[in-house]
């Protein structure tokens, strides 16, 4: 795989080539995925390189989300560790 920079002069939507939307869709109080893949036009004809850098793409996003997950779920850990230390806190005053 090979990553380069976007140099954001020009809109990511303006670029001719496939895309994939995904979406969280809310679904019985909670989440399911969506997804599409979507062709610039008609006549776009797909090659395997182009197919390949989408599932790049997803691997990428896909990493950049688990990161996001470990940051909230280690401050929700952390957060419960100091409420339950306040609690200790609060019986050794009591004692």
């Amino acid at each position: 795989m090979r990553i380069i920079a976007f140099d954001g002069d020009s809109e990511l939507e303006d670029i001719p080539s496939l895309a994939i939307v995904i979406k969280a869709v809310p679904f019985e109080k909670s989440f399911v995925p969506a997804f599409f893949i979507q062709s610039p036009d008609d006549e776009h004809d797909m090659c395997i390189d182009e197919l390949n850098a989408l599932m790049d793409g997803i691997e990428i996003a896909q990493r950049s989300i688990d990161r996001i997950l470990a940051f909230i779920l280690k401050e929700n850990f952390k957060q419960i560790d100091e409420k339950y230390q306040q609690k200790i806190d609060e019986i050794e005053d009591d004692l």
